[in-house]
């Protein structure tokens, strides 16, 4: 039996094999725009992810940076703060250190001391003005401010609803196109100055727009070679001193010691500490330090130097201004534990120190050579007194408005990574708080 013979197979047309060829290359062609695609996503994930952990780096070294402030804050055992301190300037300890995913500088505010260098340390607030306390009259004294500066600064921290001729109360921050609440309280942070009225970002950077105190490049923006910093140079927020003394020891309140503890802890005699007493009781409480030398010990009482009961003790039998200058910082009239800062001495600019109520520019003058000086640093505030830096009226006027120690430090510290990705950390710190840390910001 024979089989069938098989059919012929018939060849595909022309157009039929090229219309193949193109849609296999068309395939081909998509596949590859899609792998090629995949590959390019992929490297931007790939550099996205090398730009994450280098921005987690550079934090943590400005982290690095700002523990490395605060150890030597620690470590400070002064019982005087001033440049001479390495919290002050130390660029063993913040410029440019190492470490294994990159470095950090602590940097500060360039001062008369560094020339127009860039400083590497910490800026003590106690060098500022603190608007959160400063009267009128120490608001008008700050470089460049404005009466409407001033008046918007006092409106924006009372406590009540009367404008002041140039400033604003809360009717004006709820009218404004994107309105926002007045504090009518103590400012709580220091860029809070830039929600008040009359306060922008030129009046509160000035020219120095990084902080840093130089002038550098594009900064210039009047062309006169100068800087010219604002408001944000001569003020802070975060300031405050503990009611003690040089040794940590809580002060002696005039409000509330009684007879034992002026004559013990004193030495007072037991006529002046009596005479203390009833001044109190006269005047209802005593308002400030210096009221002392209104004090008065009745006729016939004893002499200004006695004799203690323990033998080689000298009793005070009537203050004198010299033994004010030199017990000063063991005395208080405030029940608070903490006081509102006062300007330190030692670390604050010219044109901070001329904004001290009572304080005349040739002091001012007196004060910047004394601290300069191989005397200098001033080691308490009665230091004024005797070294003749002001007279017993400037010293009366002052003393209480001063001080040669400084707790609440800001820390601004940037983090570097090699490829030159940085991260800056501002934090302000009390030393005498646990933990210190009152203040933290963070800008890349």
């Amino acid at each position: 039996m024979r089989l069938p013979a098989a059919a012929p197979q018939r060849a595909l047309p022309a157009w039929r094999s090229g219309a193949a060829l193109i849609a296999v290359m068309w395939i081909v062609l998509l596949a590859g725009l899609v792998l090629l695609g995949v590959n390019r996503a992929a490297g931007v994930h790939l550099a996205m992810a090398h730009g994450e952990l280098a921005m987690v780096q550079a934090r943590w070294l400005a982290r690095a940076g700002v523990e490395q402030a605060m150890a030597i804050l620690e470590d400070d055992s002064r019982r005087v703060d001033s440049p001479l301190d390495w919290w002050y300037e130390d660029r063993i300890s913040f410029e440019q250190i190492e470490l294994p995913t990159g470095k950090f500088s602590v940097i500060a505010p360039a001062d008369e001391r560094s020339l127009g260098a860039k400083r590497y340390g910490l800026l003590d607030l106690n060098s500022r003005v603190n608007v959160v306390t400063a009267s009128d009259r120490q608001l008008a004294a700050i470089p460049k401010i404005t009466a409407e500066q001033v008046d918007g600064i006092i409106d924006w921290r009372d406590k009540d609803e009367n404008s002041r001729p140039g400033g604003a109360e809360r009717g004006y921050y709820q009218r404004l196109k994107f309105p926002y609440e007045i504090r009518n309280g103590p400012l709580q942070t220091h860029a809070e100055l830039l929600l008040i009225s009359g306060i922008d970002s030129a009046a509160f950077y000035g020219e120095d727009t990084n902080g840093n105190g130089l002038l550098d490049g594009g900064e210039d923006s009047d062309g006169d070679g100068l800087l010219r910093p604002g408001l944000s140079h001569w003020t802070a927020v975060h300031r405050y001193e503990p009611n003690q003394d040089a040794a940590g020891l809580p002060r002696i309140n005039l409000n509330n010691a009684d007879a034992s503890a002026l004559t013990e802890s004193l030495k007072f005699t037991q006529e002046l500490a009596a005479a203390v007493l009833e001044f109190r009781g006269q005047r209802g409480r005593f308002n400030s330090v210096m009221q002392l030398l209104e004090v008065r010990t009745r006729p016939g009482g004893s002499s200004p130097a006695g004799r203690g009961t323990t033998p080689g003790e000298e009793q005070v039998g009537q203050i004198t201004i010299e033994w004010l200058a030199k017990n000063l910082d063991r005395l208080t009239v405030q029940d608070e534990d903490r006081l509102p800062a006062r300007i330190n001495l030692n670390t604050a600019p010219r044109e901070v120190l001329l904004t001290i109520p009572g304080l005349p520019e040739q002091a001012v003058h007196e004060i910047i050579a004394f601290r300069a000086s191989s005397k200098g640093p001033f080691e308490s505030v009665g230091d004024l007194l005797t070294s003749n830096a002001v007279d017993q009226g400037v010293f009366r006027a002052i003393a209480e408005l001063v001080t040669v120690r400084s707790s609440v430090f800001r820390i601004t510290s940037v983090g570097t990574v090699a490829s030159g990705i940085s991260c800056t950390v501002t934090a302000i710190v009390d030393r005498e708080a646990r933990p210190p840390i009152v203040y933290w910001h963070e800008s890349e």
